[in-house]
């Protein structure tokens, strides 16, 4: 202890620097013949894990180290006094000791322990420091009709960058469509003290942000098939932290398909790409409200009908529709009898206007032809005419001309 304390001159002080557990205990100044005793307790706060930063869902124990017999009371990083509520939170050892299980980001912050001791009294704090995605206490999900657009991000709260210039890390966006299966990588990256830049598109996924903070996913003209979970995965030191999002695809069809002729019947199926959760509905309903059906379990919901027009397909959870899709079922073209006859009568009457126009026509050009001919012959008898008359006035100038 001597490296660590100096002795004031003048008034028979004495410094400790870097205080330590093991300083505590009894202190005596003598001065001539007068004694005075001195208690002196020492108190620390440690963590476990002590590393430097924990990651999301982790495990934290907080122990108060030092002298018994003193009252303890620990608060959040909210100066909210600690209970046995919520679960996650629990005490230990009289107090001395608290457990902060699963954390989560909104743990961040300084917590402390107050101690007191008689009259006096002491705050330690503590800094809890928290790595992990924001809002991801709870499953996060996602409702996406076939052929839409839907965008989903992973949001941290602490830029990794940071710790990247310290230690590799390793990150990956996986999926896969069923719960019970098995995740496949899309893509992976590592985080460094320097900017990752990421693919403009990966099978699909359009790809921006920061992979060392924000990653920011867009899925345009949705598949049936593209629904599932989508994990974002970062592993530090052997440890991993991850947040999975699911995608919810809807789905309508018809059959027939095309127009409803009279008196027929068409079955209209809408189809989620996973079961309903509990107090969910899945229901279609007509445009006119007076037809509905409505199912509370599985992922389809199936109508029969002969109604026309726009059915809507809906999912309600809690009270809330999340999506809804729209079939329109169009009504088959019907002629009837007046318009048959109608139709009739005009082709008729179209049909006799086209012969009548066809036999004037006809009839014109006989009539030209025979005209024709008939001028013809006429031409030609008097050509025949004027013929003979020259021959015979040729043949009397000429005896005439001999008599003379």
């Amino acid at each position: 202890m001597a490296h660590r304390s100096d002795i004031s001159k003048g008034n028979f002080s004495m410094i400790l620097s870097q205080v330590v557990i093991s300083d505590a205990g009894t202190y005596v100044c003598v001065v001539g013949s007068q004694h005075f005793r001195v208690q002196l307790q020492v108190f620390k706060v440690t963590g476990f894990p002590s590393l430097g930063y924990l990651l999301q869902n982790e495990n934290l124990t907080l122990n108060i180290e030092g002298s018994s017999g003193v009252s303890v009371t620990w608060f959040d990083n909210h100066k909210i006094p600690v209970t046995h509520q919520p679960q996650s939170r629990e005490l230990k050892e009289s107090g001395r000791s608290l457990y902060i299980y699963s954390l989560q980001t909104k743990d961040n912050g300084i917590w402390t322990c107050h101690i007191t001791y008689k009259s006096a009294q002491l705050d330690i704090p503590y800094n809890v420091r928290v790595i992990g995605f924001y809002n991801n206490s709870r499953p996060e999900t996602l409702y996406a009709s076939v052929n839409s657009t839907v965008s989903f991000s992973y949001l941290l709260n602490t830029d990794l960058q940071m710790i990247g210039e310290r230690e590799t890390i390793n990150g990956a966006l996986e999926w896969k469509q069923k719960e019970d299966g098995s995740y496949q990588k899309k893509f992976s990256f590592t985080v460094t003290s320097k900017e990752s830049v990421l693919p403009k598109s990966i099978d699909r996924l359009q790809l921006t942000g920061k992979t060392s903070s924000h990653l920011q996913v867009k899925l345009p003209k949705v598949r049936f098939e593209d629904a599932g979970w989508y994990r974002c995965q970062f592993m530090l030191s052997h440890r991993t932290m991850e947040k999975a999002i699911h995608v919810v695809g809807m789905r309508v069809s018809a059959n027939p398909v095309g127009p409803l002729s009279k008196g027929a019947k068409v079955t209209l199926l809408c189809q989620l790409s996973a079961p309903l959760l509990p107090g969910a509905q899945l229901f279609w309903k007509h445009m006119n409200g007076t037809e509905q059906k409505t199912e509370m379990e599985g992922d389809t919901v199936e109508v029969i009908t002969n109604s026309t027009g726009q059915w809507t397909c809906s999912l309600k959870v809690q009270d809330k529709v999340e999506i809804s899709m729209c079939y329109t079922v169009e009504k088959a073209a019907e002629w009837n009898i007046y318009v048959l006859v109608v139709a009739g009568v005009g082709t008729g009457v179209v049909l006799l206007l086209l012969v009548s126009l066809l036999t004037f026509t006809c009839t014109a050009r006989q009539r030209r032809r025979r005209r024709a001919e008939k001028m013809a012959r006429i031409r030609q008898d008097l050509l025949e005419k004027r013929t003979c008359q020259c021959q015979r006035w040729l043949k009397n100038d000429y005896t005439h001309y001999t008599h003379a």
